[in-house]
C-alpha cells in the first residue's frame, strides 16, 4: 500500500514513550561511564548504547510518515537489539563470576550471528528481512507490518537463545555464589523478565491503556537498564560488608558464624568452614551437629551476655572466642568470631611459670630483694621486704620508694640520686638506708645496688639486695664498708693482672696464627652484637610489664566502681549501650598519642568546645577523652556526656577501655620480641658440615640488618632491594659474618650518619650483591692495600685490619670475587657468588 503524505512527519502522544526510553537509557549510560573502573561496567555501557539506539530509531519510525522514512528507521533499529545481544551475555557472565570464559575466541563466535544481521538489513535482498510488508494507517502513526523472512528467523532464535543461555547463566551464579553476588544476580534475573514480559503481553494484547500497535520493548528495556544499574552498581553500597566482602570475610584468618537464634548456620567464611571440615555449608546446618562443646560456650554467653570466652579444643589447640549479638531489618542474629591463640596461650603459660618459680626463688631467701624502674617506682619485692617493712605488696607496687618506705631525710637524699640520672652520673653501689615500717617504726638496712642503663646512659632499673643491720653501731657498719672497699680493690688489682697476662698471651697467639684472628673478630661482632640485642629485647619487656600494671590497675578501678553503678547499667537505653561500645571501639582502634605542648593545645580546645556545646563536667571529661587517646571523636558522644546518668557512667566504660588498649601494646611487643628471637636463632646457627647447602640470601642479609639496627637506626637509613634471587648453595653462617663486616665498615666510615643501599640481581651464573653508602670514600693511596691484613685507616684503637681480609677469604671459599668503586661520596663494595643449584 502506497502512502501520500504532504508533511515528513507527523506528532503522536505515544512518541513519548520511546522519548522515555531514551531518556532512561542516557541516564543509565552516564552512570555506568561514571563507574566504567566497576567489573561489568564496558559490557553494560554497550547494553545501553544498544537501547539507545533502538529507541532513538523506534521514536523517529513512529513520527515518519514517508514509506522510506519509515523503512530506514526500522532497518536503524537493528543496531541497537544487534548491539544489545552481542554485549548482554558478557555481562551476565561478570554478575555470576564467570569472567574465564569471556576472552577474545568467545567474544567473535557470539558477534557472527549480530554482525551478519547488520550485513543482511543493509546490504542484503529485501526479501532476507521482509518478504512482504505494508503500512498499517489504522493507528495513530503509519505502522510498519511486514512477514518474517529467512534472516530474522535467524535473529530472532538467535534472540531466544541468547536471552535463554543469558537466564541459564544467572540462574547458575544464583546457585553457586553466596551472599551479595547470589543476590545480584537475583536482581539482574528480574530485569531481563521485564522486556520478555512485554513482548509476551504485547503479542497477547495483555498491555491496558497502551496501543496494541505499539513496540513497548525499548521502554522495558530501559527500565531492565535501571534495575541492572542497580544492582551492578549500586547494591555494593547497601551490602553490609560493601566492596571488599571476599577479601575480608572470606579470606581473614580469624573463623567467623553467622547464626539465627535457633542455631542454624546462616553464612560463615573460609575459615569456619575449615575448621568445620568441610567444603560446602548445608541450608539447615547447625553448629552442634559439628562441634558441639563450641555450640554449648556460645549459647553459654548468650544466656549470661558475655561477649568473649576461651574454648580448648580436644587436640589442645586454644581459640578466643568473641560472640556478638545483632538485629538488623527486623531479624536478630549472632556472630561468633573465633582466634586461634594456642601459641599466646602457651608461651603465657610458660612465662606465668617462669615468674612463679623465680617470684618462689626469691622468697625462700632471707635477703631483701627489690627492683625500682628509673622514676624510682617499686615493680618487684620478695617477702623478706614485706616482712621487713609490714606492707602489702598491692601498698608497695608501682609507687615511688622513698616517698612510702623512708624518712624525710632520707627521702631527699635518694630523690637527688634519681633526679640526676640522666646525667650519666653512676648509681651509689653501696648504701645504707634508713627504712620506715608501716607502723612508723625505723629499721636500718645495708644495701648493694646493680644499675641497668640504656645506650644513652640513661638510668632504667636498679636491682637492689640488702640485709637488715638494725643495731648494729655505725662505726661497725664504716669498717664493714672499708674492708669490703680494700676487698674490691684487691679483686679489681688481681682482676687487672689476670687480664694483663691474658692480653699478653693473646698477642702471642694472634701472632702465630692467622684463623685464631678470624675468630676474635667473629667474637668481637658478637658482643656488639649482644649489646644491641639487649636493647632490643628490654624495650618490648618494659612496655609488656608496664602494660601489665596498667591492666592490674583498671581491674582494681572496675571492681571498685562495679557495685555503685549497677543501677545505672541497669537502667541504661539500647542507645546508650550502643554509644558506650562504639566508643570503648573507637578507643581500641585510635592511635593519638599526645604529650608537651601539643597535649597541652588540644586540652585546652577540647575544654572550651565541650563547655560551649554543654558537655556535664567539661575539665574533667576533656581530660579523659585526651588520656585514652580519643579526642578527636568526643563529638560523636555528646548524647551520653550531657546526661548526668549517662556521664556518670563514662569512668567504668573507660576503665573498660584501658586493658584493651593494654593488650594491644603487649601484642605489639609481644611482636617485637619474636622477630628479634627469631633474627637471633637464625644467626646463631652454625653448622660444623664443610658442605654448601642451599639458603635464601634475603634473609641471610636480613638477619644482620635485624640484629645489628640498634646500632645505626637513629641515623642510618638503610634500603634493599634482594627479591628476584632463588635459592642457591653457599655457607649461610660465612656470609652473615662476610655482610656484617662490609655493613658495619659502611656505617663505621659514615660515623653512623648517612644512607646504605643493598642491592642484587643475577648476572648468567653469579650473583652479584653490591652495598653502596655515602662515606668520604677510601683514599686513592689505600686502594691497593684494603685487602691487606692488619690494614686500616681508622684511628688506632678503633679497627684491627681484618675485617676486609676475613670477608675476601670467605668470598674465596665460595669461589667468588669481591672489588668495590670508591669516590668521596659513594663507595660501593660488590661481591660476586657462584649460582649453583
Amino acid at each position: 500500500m502506497e502512502v501520500q503524505s504532504l508533511s515528513w512527519f507527523k506528532w503522536t502522544p505515544y512518541a513519548i514513550l520511546p522519548l522515555i526510553s531514551l531518556f532512561l537509557s542516557v541516564l543509565s549510560l552516564r552512570i555506568g561511564f561514571k563507574s566504567r573502573q566497576t567489573s561489568g561496567a564496558p559490557e553494560f555501557i554497550f547494553v545501553c548504547l544498544g537501547i539507545i539506539l533502538y529507541s532513538f530509531g523506534y521514536f523517529w519510525e513512529i513520527l515518519s510518515t514517508r514509506p522510506e522514512s519509515i523503512i530506514f528507521w526500522d532497518n536503524f533499529q537493528f543496531i541497537g537489539p544487534d548491539l544489545l545481544i552481542a554485549s548482554l551475555l558478557f555481562l551476565c557472565l561478570r554478575v555470576a563470576n564467570l569472567n574465564r570464559f569471556i576472552h577474545p575466541i568467545s567474544i567473535i563466535l557470539f558477534s557472527i550471528i549480530p554482525i551478519s544481521t547488520e550485513i543482511a538489513v543493509w546490504f542484503g535482498p529485501e526479501e532476507w528481512i521482509r518478504p512482504s510488508f505494508r503500512f498499517d494507517p489504522s493507528a495513530p502513526w503509519l505502522a510498519l507490518i511486514y512477514e518474517y523472512g529467512p534472516w530474522m528467523q535467524v535473529y530472532v532464535i538467535n534472540s531466544i537463545s541468547i536471552f535463554t543461555l543469558c537466564i541459564i547463566i544467572l540462574i547458575y551464579g544464583a546457585w553457586s555464589q553466596r551472599a551479595f553476588h547470589r543476590i545480584r544476580c537475583l536482581v539482574f534475573m528480574i530485569g531481563i523478565s521485564l522486556p520478555f514480559g512485554s513482548q509476551v503481553m504485547t503479542a497477547g494484547g495483555f498491555i491496558p491503556f497502551i496501543h496494541p500497535k505499539l513496540d513497548i520493548f525499548p521502554l522495558t528495556a530501559s527500565f531492565a537498564l535501571i534495575v541492572w544499574m542497580y544492582g551492578l552498581f549500586y547494591f555494593r553500597i547497601l551490602n553490609l560488608i560493601p566492596l571488599a566482602r571476599n577479601q575480608v570475610f572470606e579470606y581473614i584468618q580469624d573463623a567467623v558464624f553467622v547464626m539465627n537464634p535457633s542455631g542454624f548456620l546462616l553464612d560463615c567464611n573460609v575459615s569456619a568452614l575449615h575448621l568445620l571440615g568441610t567444603a560446602r555449608l548445608r541450608q539447615d546446618s547447625k553448629l552442634s551437629e559439628f562441634l558441639p562443646d563450641l555450640d554449648v560456650l556460645v549459647e553459654e554467653c548468650h544466656t549470661n551476655r558475655k561477649a568473649n570466652t576461651e574454648w580448648r579444643t580436644n587436640n589442645g589447640k586454644y581459640y578466643d572466642v568473641s560472640v556478638r549479638s545483632q538485629r538488623a531489618e527486623g531479624s536478630q542474629f549472632k556472630i561468633v568470631v573465633l582466634r586461634d591463640v594456642t601459641q599466646r596461650a602457651i608461651s603465657e603459660r610458660k612465662l606465668s611459670e617462669r615468674r612463679d618459680i623465680l617470684q618462689s626463688i626469691l622468697d625462700s631467701t632471707s635477703i631483701l630483694f627489690l627492683v625500682l624502674d628509673g622514676d624510682g617506682k617499686l615493680i618487684l619485692l620478695n617477702k623478706a621486704c614485706l616482712q621487713t617493712t609490714g606492707f602489702d605488696l598491692m601498698e608497695l607496687e608501682g609507687k615511688v620508694f622513698w616517698e612510702t618506705e623512708l624518712f624525710a631525710e632520707e627521702s631527699r637524699t635518694i630523690a637527688k640520686v634519681f633526679e640526676q640520672r640522666f646525667a650519666k652520673k653512676k648509681f651509689p653501689k653501696h648504701t645504707s638506708v634508713l627504712l620506715r615500717t608501716k607502723d612508723g617504726k625505723s629499721r636500718r638496712t645495708l644495701w648493694e645496688h646493680k644499675e641497668v642503663r640504656d645506650r644513652n646512659g640513661n638510668l632504667q632499673y636498679v636491682i637492689s639486695t640488702g640485709t637488715d643491720t638494725t643495731g648494729l653501731k655505725e662505726a661497725e657498719f664504716r669498717i664493714e664498708t672499708l674492708q669490703r672497699a680494700n676487698e674490691e680493690i684487691l679483686a679489681q688489682k688481681e682482676i687487672i693482672e689476670s687480664q694483663k697476662s691474658d692480653l699478653e698471651d693473646a698477642l702471642q697467639n694472634l701472632k702465630r696464627t692467622q684463623a685464631k684472628l678470624i675468630q676474635a673478630s667473629k667474637l668481637a661482632d658478637l658482643g656488639q652484637l649482644a649489646a644491641g640485642i639487649a636493647h632490643e629485647i628490654n624495650n618490648p619487656i618494659g612496655a609488656i610489664q608496664a602494660a601489665g600494671y596498667n591492666i592490674l590497675s583498671y581491674l582494681e578501678k572496675i571492681r571498685t566502681e562495679l557495685r555503685p553503678i549497677l543501677p545505672l547499667l541497669s537502667s541504661l537505653s539500647d542507645k546508650d549501650w550502643i554509644s558506650f561500645k562504639q566508643l570503648i571501639s573507637v578507643g581500641v582502634s585510635s592511635k593519638e598519642i599526645l604529650i608537651g605542648l601539643e597535649r597541652r593545645r588540644i586540652l585546652a580546645e577540647i575544654k572550651t568546645e565541650m563547655k560551649s556545646a554543654g558537655i556535664l563536667f567539661p575539665e574533667e571529661t576533656a581530660e579523659f577523652f585526651v588520656d585514652f587517646g580519643i579526642a578527636s571523636s568526643w563529638k560523636n558522644f555528646e548524647s551520653i556526656l550531657k546526661n548526668q546518668n549517662t556521664r556518670e557512667l563514662l569512668p567504668f566504660f573507660l576503665n573498660l577501655l584501658g586493658p584493651e588498649q593494654c593488650v594491644d601494646t603487649i601484642k605489639t611487643a609481644v611482636e617485637r620480641s619474636a622477630k628479634i628471637v627469631y633474627a637471633l636463632r637464625s644467626f646463631a646457627h652454625f653448622e660444623s658440615s664443610h658442605k654448601k647447602r642451599k639458603f635464601s640470601l634475603k634473609e641471610n642479609i636480613d638477619t644482620v640488618l635485624t640484629l645489628y639496627q640498634n646500632l645505626f637506626k637513629h641515623g642510618v637509613e638503610v634500603s634493599t632491594n634482594l627479591e628476584g634471587i632463588p635459592d642457591f648453595l653457599g655457607f649461610p653462617d660465612d656470609l652473615m659474618h662476610l655482610w656484617t663486616n662490609l655493613i658495619m665498615n659502611s656505617v663505621q666510615a659514615m660515623s653512623y650518619k648517612g644512607s646504605i643501599a643493598i642491592n642484587a640481581s643475577l648476572k648468567g651464573d653469579e650473583v652479584i650483591v653490591s652495598i653502596q653508602d655515602k662515606g668520604p670514600g677510601i683514599p686513592a693511596e689505600a686502594k691497593d692495600q684494603v685487602f691487606d691484613a692488619f690494614f686500616t685507616t681508622k684511628p688506632l684503637g678503633e679497627g684491627s685490619g681484618l675485617g676486609l681480609d676475613i670477608a675476601k677469604r670467605i668470598v674465596e671459599k665460595h669461589k667468588g670475587r669481591i672489588w668495590f668503586e670508591s669516590s668521596p661520596g659513594n663507595t660501593i663494595f660488590y661481591v660476586g657468588l657462584p649460582f649453583e643449584v
